[in-house]
């Protein structure tokens, strides 16, 4: 038995300093990859560098982050290099109400990304936001698209009529 925790002790390490040789200070794994370098003695080695870890991301949201920071999503501990690390200014962790959100700030690509919180006393309300939310947002994409607008209310039907 010892001889085993001492082979897995080994083979966390080596991850570790492969983590450590990028120079990265922040990392954010997905649900599924790299779940060998996420036990309590990797978190405590990653820790003691100075690396900040963030795990359980969702599927969706890699492809998100990885445009905001301009990062290379990896899958193998052996892909992981210094030039796929993105950059952001600063990474923390926010309490909004029970829970937790990690918050990425100054990136690299302001203005091409933005994520939005919608927060409701329970379900029905959040999705009565997130479809206000969807509305409006296709009424501005409408307008770039078109660059002219036409108020509601059957004023067009109106405005024929006579």
């Amino acid at each position: 038995m010892d001889r085993l925790l001492k082979e897995e002790r080994k083979h966390i390490v080596g991850l570790v300093k492969k983590v450590v040789a990028t120079g990265v200070n922040v990392l954010l794994l997905q649900k599924s990859i790299l779940r060998e370098a996420v036990s309590d003695l990797a978190l405590h080695f990653l820790a003691k560098k100075g690396i900040m870890v963030i795990k359980d991301i969702d599927r969706q949201d890699v492809d998100f982050i990885s445009r905001t920071i301009n990062a290379t999503p990896v899958a193998h501990i052996d892909q992981f290099t210094k030039d796929k690390l993105g950059t952001a200014g600063l990474v923390n962790e926010v309490s909004a109400g029970n829970a937790k959100i990690i918050k990425v700030t100054d990136c690299p690509n302001q203005g091409k990304t933005v994520s939005v919180l919608l927060r409701g006393s329970n379900v029905l309300v959040l999705d009565e936001a997130r479809r206000s939310f969807h509305d409006a947002l296709c009424v501005i994409r409408a307008l770039v698209k078109e660059k002219s607008t036409v108020k509601g209310g059957a004023c067009v039907e109106m405005e024929v009529s006579y």
